[in-house]
């Protein structure tokens, strides 16, 4: 059997995980002193009630450890025949990928267990995740899930847009001199992951001048129409739907869209109504 492991950066919810027959490490988020665990003892809503009420500190993340990620592996890998596939958030941006490479070269049989870098959070990452636990049926060794895996990856387009810079600011992602004159003209960035990080890939002046930007890119990389694209949006809702319609809307192939919400980890560092869209470049 092939196991599929992943983390919490992905946005996967702990729900979507056991329906894809998942193995999701939770990060703790802490506010203050109190820690939680999403899906344990914090909901998506209560997370962003908490978040908006910060206003100079934001809440802290650690990363899973060596130790968890061994104690999934052996357990996981205690039959005969099992392997795992361990995609892990960026190793750019998360110690996730090299905790999970440490624990696989303490188990007595690490060729049993394949680390996948992502090289992406967000939508990206949990497109890649959603499309590994499909292709999983058709794939005889862990190898041959972790290459398909791998090819996706290295095809992948996530681009975003943040909308409060505040949050980017008290992460220490923006300069507060430029998120003050952002915000006093409307202006947002737009983003890109690209090589593992999020990167500025232009400014926009409002919510709604993102759409036609997203428009642009989609005629720069076309998708591949065998696989979705995804929308996620940290507590926006109506943006992700409006989002989505603007797309249906164009006068592009598209395959279909699909949506998810931006969980408690990516959602500390990018605040609230953060839009992402992925997809697979043809």
């Amino acid at each position: 059997m092939i196991h599929l492991v992943i983390d919490s950066i992905s946005d996967i919810s702990p729900d979507e995980a056991a329906s894809l027959g998942l193995e999701l490490l939770i990060l703790p988020v802490r506010f203050g002193e109190e820690e939680f665990h999403e899906g344990v003892d914090l909901s998506r809503a209560e997370f962003y009630a908490r978040l908006r009420a910060c206003t100079d500190t934001l809440p802290k993340t650690s990363q899973i450890t060596p130790d968890q990620y061994k104690k999934t592996f052996r357990r996981l890998t205690q039959e005969e025949g099992d392997e795992v596939v361990c995609i892990a958030g960026s190793s750019k941006i998360s110690g996730c990928c090299q905790s999970a490479r440490v624990a696989r070269d303490m188990l007595e049989h690490p060729e049993r267990v394949i680390v996948v870098d992502s090289k992406i959070a967000i939508s990206g990452y949990a497109l890649l995740v959603r499309m590994a636990a499909a292709h999983r049926p058709q794939c005889k060794t862990a190898r041959e899930l972790a290459d398909y895996v791998i090819a996706l990856r290295d095809h992948q387009r996530t681009y975003g847009q943040a909308d409060d810079l505040r949050y980017l600011v008290l992460g220490g992602r923006l300069n507060p001199a430029i998120a003050k004159a952002g915000t006093a003209l409307h202006i947002k960035p737009m983003l890109v992951f690209e090589e593992g990080e999020v990167h500025q890939a232009g400014l926009v002046r409002g919510k709604d001048k993102a759409l036609p930007w997203y428009a642009d890119k989609l005629r720069q990389y076309p998708p591949r129409m065998d696989i979705p694209m995804l929308i996620a949006g940290a507590d926006c809702p109506e943006t992700v739907e409006k989002t989505r319609a603007y797309l249906e809307s164009l006068d592009i192939a598209l395959p279909p869209i699909q949506t998810m919400d931006v969980g408690p980890i990516v959602g500390t560092y990018v605040g609230p109504g953060l839009i992402s869209v992925s997809w697979i470049e043809a």
